[in-house]
């Protein structure tokens, strides 16, 4: 992995913690250059817990890593499952001490260094130059012509798989494969033969042998979507996958070398899918080594008319609307629910059926009209349902702040709902607390 890519612009490092799982629950302890751990009272870091060495590993900070070296211990230090002598990891590594069932030990960044938004108003096949948008060109620039695993957060429809083209053209792998795998769209029996591949007779209909999602993108990027959809039961496979490049074919006792650059999305909240017990917390720290959220189509002002006449220049047809203030207006002041992809949608009837009775208009008064059951996006079934969810939820916490004045506690009553589960809602359609 290319730590390197996390640095700070200006080649600030990176500010470490190391979270030490107790008993009573996990205590965090700042990584700042040097620190030894162990049962001795004089380690900076003290864990007096079974199997570990009064002077058991080291661990140094570096700009954009931290290094781990035992120091003779008797029961060892272990990362991803193998006894170390020395490593070099970076945020959301885990490891154990005092053997490989011992005290968990993980890895985290006390906070991202802040980015100024980029200059620029595209980036690849990404168009706009709004605020949102220009923050996400910064993160590209810096980390798509590197190997860093990156995680896309964003709302069905704002663009997740675009911006893994944008990320793998920008890249030394550009000429290698990108191959796209949809979690939620292959059954759970069939999933672990699309990631990793199988040989004949591994399973019923197993005819011959076959490269998974994994050999095929070889030397190349491989696209996750909906990776909060991917089974429990196969997270752990994938975590190995992810933290070894070793893949091993259903029905083959080997593994394979695998050389894949890795980019994930997601329209759930994964966070709260860990602290549900739904997503394994350690994957969850691997694919995001560096994390970034696309803004809903609704939130990006005036990229909406630039987005629509570069679609229109996609489909051969620059002309086919006239952008006067009437469409102007009613293309800006629309929710868009289903976001670029309805978007494309209401385009592609335009060009036949002309923008007025294509495009979504507001109504009288100018204001956003509301969504109804009967108004759903042009989308299959799961995704329009997600996304009337999406506009409701957004909707009605905007609603319930603006009564309560930002009262967290008051908002939450109200609601009848948890306030961390209320948090969790502000944060997850960026509204201000």
């Amino acid at each position: 992995m290319d730590f390197g890519a996390l640095r700070a612009r200006d080649g600030e490092p990176l500010a470490f913690v190391l979270v030490v799982q107790r008993p009573d629950g996990p205590t965090r302890h700042p990584l700042d250059r040097k620190a030894t751990l162990g049962k001795a009272e004089d380690n900076q870091v003290v864990i007096d817990a079974y199997g570990v060495s009064r002077y058991h590993a080291e661990l140094c900070a570096e700009p954009t890593c931290v290094l781990v070296r035992d120091l003779g211990s008797k029961n060892g230090t272990y990362y991803d499952g193998a006894r170390i002598t020395e490593v070099r990891v970076g945020a959301g590594a885990t490891l154990r001490v005092g053997g490989p069932t011992g005290t968990e030990l993980s890895i985290e960044l006390a906070a991202q260094p802040r980015m100024e938004p980029s200059d620029a108003v595209r980036f690849g096949p990404l168009v706009g130059g709004s605020a949102g948008m220009r923050s996400i060109y910064t993160i590209l620039e810096r980390t798509a012509p590197t190997a860093a695993t990156i995680l896309i957060h964003g709302e069905t429809g704002t663009g997740k798989e675009v911006v893994a083209q944008a990320i793998h053209q920008a890249s030394p792998r550009k000429d290698k494969p990108l191959v796209v795998i949809d979690c939620g769209a292959i059954p759970p029996n069939l999933i672990e033969s699309e990631l990793f591949g199988h040989v004949r007779g591994a399973f019923t209909d197993a005819h011959g042998e076959r490269k998974g999602a994994f050999e095929q993108a070889d030397g190349g990027t491989l696209f996750l979507d909906e990776l909060g959809e991917l089974p429990l039961e196969l997270q752990p496979k994938l975590l190995r996958a992810v933290e070894s490049r070793t893949i091993q074919r259903l029905g083959e006792p080997t593994r394979r070398s695998v050389d894949v650059r890795l980019v994930a999305a997601t329209n759930r909240d994964l966070a709260a899918e860990v602290e549900a017990g739904r997503f394994r917390q350690d994957l969850f720290f691997r694919l995001a080594v560096v994390s970034l959220r696309l803004p809903p189509l609704r939130d990006r002002g005036s990229d909406i008319i630039e987005l629509a006449k570069h679609i229109l220049a996609q489909l051969g047809q620059p002309d086919a609307i006239e952008f006067d203030p009437p469409i102007i207006q009613a293309l800006l002041s629309y929710n868009w629910p289903g976001n670029v992809r309805e978007l494309r949608n209401a385009l592609e009837r335009a060009i036949h059926l002309g923008a007025a009775h294509a495009i979504p208009m507001a109504a009288p008064g100018g204001s956003r009209a509301p969504r109804m059951l009967d108004e759903a996006p042009d989308l299959p079934f799961k995704e329009a349902k997600d996304q009337i969810v999406m506009g409701f939820e957004r909707a009605y916490v905007k609603r319930l702040m603006g009564r309560h004045r930002g009262n967290i506690s008051a908002a939450a009553r109200e609601a009848d709902i948890d306030r961390n589960y209320l948090y969790r809602l502000l944060e997850k359609h960026d509204i201000e607390k």
